[in-house]
C-alpha cells in the first residue's frame, strides 16, 4: 500500500493545559467523514490517506493540533470548519493552508509504508 499522507489529530484533551471541551472530538468526527467521502470517490480510490486520533502530540496549547506526515506541517486550533479547507487545499492539492500553520518540520528521510 502506498500511503500519500498520514493525518494525526490530537483530539482528546488529557492534560490541564490542553484545549477545553469537546472541540477535538467534533473535529475528529468531521475528519473521519471528510476522509470517508474522499475514499468513496472512484477517482481517488487508489490514493491512501491514513488518520490517527492522538491523545497527545506534546503541543499543549492552541489545540486541537493536526500534524500532516510526511510534510511535517503542524496546524493549530483545528476545528470542523477548518478541516474541509485543509483537506482540499493541502491533502488533495498539495498547498498547505499557511494561515493556520504554526510549525514546519518535514520528515525528509521518513520511510514510506
Amino acid at each position: 500500500m502506498n500511503i500519500k499522507k498520514h493525518l494525526l489529530l490530537c483530539a482528546t484533551p488529557t492534560k490541564q493545559k490542553c484545549f477545553k471541551g469537546n472541540e477535538g472530538q467534533k473535529t475528529w468526527e468531521c475528519l473521519k467523514k471528510t476522509l470517508k467521502k474522499f475514499q468513496n470517490d472512484p477517482c481517488t480510490k487508489n490514493v491512501h490517506i491514513l488518520r490517527s486520533k492522538a491523545d497527545c502530540l506534546r503541543i499543549c496549547k492552541n489545540g486541537p493540533i493536526l500534524l500532516v506526515w510526511p510534510d511535517g506541517i503542524w496546524y493549530e486550533k483545528v476545528s470542523p470548519e477548518k478541516i474541509s479547507e485543509i483537506f482540499t487545499s493541502h491533502i488533495i492539492n498539495g498547498r498547505p493552508v499557511e494561515k493556520w500553520i504554526f510549525k514546519k518540520t518535514p520528515f525528509l528521510n521518513s520511510p514510506r509504508y
